[in-house]
């Protein structure tokens, strides 16, 4: 699928400032099917309660919702032009923030996390947050730092620092370059605040998670290929061997 005038923009601005806001992602009943699925995870089994937040890991494995998420072709094309074709699947996760987490150091994302010292020139990998509720600063929303993604020093968490605030409904998704600076910031508004992580990779960077074992979540070559479980064709100056 090619770039729409309004993804191709989204591009322009994850490469320029480091990250981009696409409102309305999600709309309608796809949203709220998501966001009862969502809410349904939270309160489970699988749900991991950690001190600051509540995760469920491997998201496509709870739900074809889920998987479509993954599959869906403006988000593929986005990500093949940050990217490159056949970009992997780094994590896949729910986030939920209850009321009263205070606000969180900054920091810059897997893969640039784990370098002894940070690269610039390519986007590498990407933190893709979706909003299931309405993110805003009352409640601790997304705090980025424009263009802090083409410095080679890491930002100190406790630093006061001049930022933007990623201010959206239900639905709306940021698109991140994984070395953008970044925290979320204090909820303190009475109710959670919840996101689906989705992160991902260049081809060539191994991914946090696993590939998983064969089910429904492989359903086509190009799931497969994301998931890390089947390899891309292989090719030699682009060209198919």
């Amino acid at each position: 699928m090619t770039l729409s005038e309004s993804t191709t923009s989204l591009v322009a601005d994850v490469q320029k400032q480091g990250f981009a806001i696409w409102p309305g992602f999600l709309q309608g009943e796809r949203c709220d099917e998501i966001r009862r699925l969502a809410k349904h995870l939270a309160g489970g089994e699988h749900a991991n309660r950690y001190p600051k937040s509540t995760r469920v890991w491997d998201l496509y494995r709870h739900g074809e919702e889920f998987v479509d998420l993954l599959a869906d072709p403006e988000l593929t094309a986005v990500l093949n032009e940050l990217l490159g074709e056949n970009h992997l699947l780094s994590d896949y996760s729910l986030n939920v923030v209850q009321p009263g987490q205070p606000v969180d150091g900054w920091h810059i994302d897997y893969p640039y996390n784990e370098m002894p010292a940070p690269v610039t020139g390519a986007v590498l990998g990407l933190q893709c947050v979706l909003a299931l509720d309405s993110f805003r600063s009352s409640n601790g929303a997304t705090q980025l730092v424009p263009e802090s993604h083409t410095r080679t020093d890491r930002p100190d968490p406790e630093a006061v620092i001049e930022h933007v605030v990623f201010d959206g409904e239900p639905g709306a998704l940021l698109i991140m370059a994984a070395a953008t600076w970044h925290r979320s910031g204090f909820n303190a508004s009475t109710a959670p605040r919840s996101a689906v992580l989705m992160s991902f990779v260049e081809r060539w960077v191994r991914p946090m998670s696993d590939p998983p074992e064969p089910g429904p979540w492989g359903r086509t070559d190009a799931l497969r290929i994301l998931l890390g479980m089947q390899r891309p064709p292989e090719t030699i100056n682009g060209v198919a061997i």
